[in-house]
C-alpha cells in the first residue's frame, strides 16, 4: 500500500482520536473544577457551622455570667439569636452594664479562642435605641472599621445585647488556605492540560500543512519530470538528427522545465527554512513602469494560451521607485501568476498604478473565483493555499503569497487584499513617498 493511500486512511482515524482527546479532557476539566468547587464549599460551609456554634456557646454563657451578676433568671429558650450571618442578639431579660459585659465578652471570647474582633451595643428601652459600645480589637488587623450606623435592634426582647463580628469572613477564609492551596496546585495543572492541548492541535494542523505541502509538491514536480522524460525519449531516437527544429524544441522543453523545477527548489529553500520571512534587499533605482511593462510582455504568452487579457493603467506621475528589482518583479509575477490561476473561466486581469496622498499605489485584480471571507486572512501564511478539495488544478507550494508579503512588507511598504467569492480579487501595494 502507498504512502499517500496510508495517510487516506489514518489520518481521519487520527482525527478522530484528538477529538476524543480533547473532549475527554473538556470533560476532565469540568469535572475537576466541580468537585474541587464542591470540597471548597462544603469545608467552608463547616467552618461557617462551627464557628457559629463557636459563638453561640460563648454568647450563652455571657449571658449566663451576666443573670448571674444581677441575680435573675434567664429565659428558658435559648437566649442567643444569630440575626444575620456576622450579628447575634443576646436576650438576658436583665439590665446591662456596659463594662461588665464587655469584661465577660473578652473574657468568654478568649476562652473559647474566638479572635475576632467584634463590636458590642445595648438596647436601651427608654430612648427604644441600640446604645452602641466600641469595637474590641483581638488582632491587629486595622482595616476593620466600627460601624457607623447603629446595630440592629429585635422587636421580640426588652432586655438584650448585641454583638456584630466584623472580621468573621476573614477569619473564615483565613482559616481555608490549604484548600486555596490546592486549588491553586490544580489551576496549575489546569493551565498545563489545556497549554498541552493547545500543543497537541498545533502539532496537528503543522502535520495537515506538511501532508498537504507533500502531496502538492509531488504533484508540482510530476509534470515537468514527466516532460523532461518524455522529451528525453524523443531525443534519444535515432532519426531525431534529421529532424533539427525538433530536436530544438524538444530541447527547449528540457530546458524550461528544468528551470522551472529549479524555480521551485530554490523558492522552497528560501521561503521553507528558518530566514524565509528575512529578506536580503538591495534598492536601487527602478524605472516602474519599465518593469511593469516587461513583466506584462512576459505574461503575454501564457494569457494568449487561455485566452485572457491583461490591462496595464499606468496613471501616476512617479516613474522611479527605489527598490530591489528582482524581489519587486518576483512581487509582481506572483500577483500576476495567482490572478491567473484562480481565474475560473477566461483571465481578465488588471494592473493599475495610480497616486495616492501617501505615495504610490498598485494594484492587481481579477474577476476570478474570489476568496471566502472567513479564508482571507489565512492566504498571506506559509505553506498555505486556499482549499480546492481533493483535485490538484491550481498549482503552487503555498509559498507565492507568504514570499510577496515578506518582500513587501522588507521593502516598508504594506500589502492588503479585498475579494468577494465568485466575484474576483483585489491586492494592492501601498509605496510610501517617505521609503521610495
Amino acid at each position: 500500500m502507498s504512502a499517500t493511500a496510508e495517510s487516506g486512511i489514518f489520518a481521519p482515524m487520527n482525527r478522530n482520536a484528538i477529538r476524543i482527546v480533547l473532549v475527554l479532557g473538556i470533560l476532565a476539566i469540568a469535572g475537576i473544577i466541580s468537585v474541587q468547587f464542591y470540597f471548597v464549599r462544603q469545608a467552608m460551609d463547616q467552618e461557617k457551622k462551627q464557628l457559629n456554634q463557636t459563638i453561640t456557646i460563648a454568647l450563652s454563657s455571657v449571658a449566663e455570667q451576666l443573670a448571674k451578676y444581677n441575680d435573675a433568671e434567664l429565659p428558658r429558650q435559648n437566649p442567643v439569636f444569630h440575626h444575620s450571618p456576622d450579628y447575634y442578639i443576646v436576650n438576658v431579660n436583665t439590665h446591662i452594664q456596659p463594662d461588665i459585659l464587655e469584661q465577660f465578652l473578652i473574657t468568654e471570647f478568649k476562652i473559647n479562642r474566638l479572635a475576632l474582633d467584634f463590636e458590642y451595643a445595648i438596647y436601651d428601652c427608654q430612648t427604644d435605641k441600640m446604645v452602641y459600645g466600641r469595637l474590641v480589637r483581638f488582632g491587629e488587623n486595622n482595616r476593620i472599621k466600627p460601624m457607623v450606623e447603629s446595630l440592629p435592634k429585635s422587636p421580640d426582647y426588652l432586655y438584650y445585647f448585641g454583638v456584630h463580628f466584623a472580621g468573621r469572613n476573614q477569619m473564615i477564609s483565613d482559616s481555608l488556605g490549604i484548600w486555596y492551596f490546592f486549588s491553586l496546585i490544580l489551576l496549575l495543572v489546569i493551565l498545563f492540560f489545556v497549554y498541552a492541548q493547545i500543543v497537541i492541535l498545533r502539532q496537528r494542523r503543522f502535520a495537515e500543512v506538511q501532508r498537504d505541502f507533500i502531496n502538492t509538491m509531488t504533484h508540482e514536480f510530476k509534470t515537468p519530470l514527466a516532460s523532461i522524460s518524455m522529451s528525453a525519449d524523443v531525443i534519444q531516437r535515432p532519426d531525431i538528427l534529421q529532424e533539427p527544429e525538433r530536436l530544438y524544441r524538444y530541447g527547449d522543453i528540457i530546458r524550461s522545465q528544468a528551470n522551472h523545477l529549479l524555480k521551485q527548489v530554490e523558492l522552497v529553500l528560501e521561503m521553507g527554512g528558518p530566514a524565509g520571512d528575512r529578506l536580503l534587499i538591495k534598492k536601487e533605482p527602478v524605472r516602474l513602469k519599465e518593469l511593469l511593462r516587461e513583466i506584462c510582455n512576459q505574461m503575454e504568452p501564457r494569457l494568449h494560451h487561455s485566452g485572457g487579457t491583461l490591462e496595464m493603467n499606468y496613471q501616476s506621475e512617479i516613474e522611479s521607485i527605489h527598490a530591489d528589482p528582482l524581489h519587486l518583479t518576483n512581487i509582481i509575477l506572483n500577483l500576476l501568476d495567482n490572478a491567473i490561476k484562480y481565474s475560473a473561466d477566461t483571465p481578465a486581469i488588471r494592473l493599475d498604478v495610480t497616486d495616492s496622498g501617501n505615495g504610490l499605489m498598485i494594484r492587481v485584480s481579477d474577476k476570478g473565483i474570489g476568496i471566502p471571507s472567513k479564508l482571507k486572512s489565512q492566504v498571506f501564511k506559509k505553506f498555505y493555499r486556499v482549499p480546492t478539495g481533493n483535485v490538484h488544478n491550481t498549482k503552487g507550494f503555498g509559498l507565492g503569497l507568504y514570499y510577496t508579503r515578506n518582500a513587501v512588507k522588507a521593502h516598508g511598504w504594506k500589502i492588503s487584499m479585498e475579494s468577494k467569492e465568485g466575484q474576483g480579487t483585489m491586492v494592492q501595494i501601498m509605496i510610501p513617498d517617505k521609503v521610495n
